[in-house]
């Protein structure tokens, strides 16, 4: 991979990342509202009853607010169960944020491989200067426009110490999280559950 490549690269990942993580984030902050505000209903019963009616008056008040542009969200946000934990419902609320944590780390590499091709422009530039520098004859002088014209979009990039997103812990577990997500939605596809 040059470094142009890289710099494609690394706004794919920080864009697909950041964009992974304001989805995800939504649907999960959402739900996680929407569950709250049915364990409000559920204190209507109980001798919190004012506690209960203030809960569901500022999630009424939110979905108020964001109805008119979030409105698909609100309505197909997962319905939480605390009886059953590996209701379908539970297990998209859990895969949610498996796509948070795998959008942060897509997100982190973008900005780690940003930095990278940062410090290796830079360094390149050095090396250019230096180069001027060591051709002129007797006294110090250096062509701008050389350093400038100079293509060093397509050097290659030199292999990353870090290693990949996915091979980090954190990536390791948002994919764990996901996978084990898609193996429950086939398993109760099937019939298996």
């Amino acid at each position: 991979m040059n470094i142009h490549q890289a710099l494609i690269r690394s706004r794919l990942q920080t864009g697909g990342g950041g964009l992974m993580i304001v989805s995800g984030g939504t649907y999960y902050f959402i739900s996680l509202l929407m569950a709250l505000y049915r364990s409000a209903q559920a204190m209507n019963d109980t001798p919190l009853v004012q506690l209960g009616a203030m809960i569901q008056s500022a999630v009424a008040a939110l979905y108020q607010l964001t109805a008119p542009y979030l409105g698909f969200v609100w309505h197909s946000v997962p319905t939480l169960n605390q009886a059953d934990l590996l209701t379908y419902d539970n297990l998209l609320f859990l895969g949610f944020l498996g796509v948070i944590i795998v959008g942060k780390q897509l997100m982190l590499a973008g900005r780690r491989l940003r930095e990278r091709i940062r410090q290796i422009l830079k360094h390149t530039e050095d090396l250019r200067w230096q180069q001027s520098v060591m051709r002129g004859s007797g006294g110090v002088s250096i062509n701008a426009d050389s350093v400038a014209q100079v293509n060093i979009y397509q050097q290659t990039m030199p292999p990353n110490p870090g290693g990949e997103w996915w091979t980090r812990p954190w990536g390791i577990l948002g994919l764990s999280i996901i996978g084990g997500y898609l193996v429950a939605v086939l398993a109760k596809l099937t019939g298996m559950v």
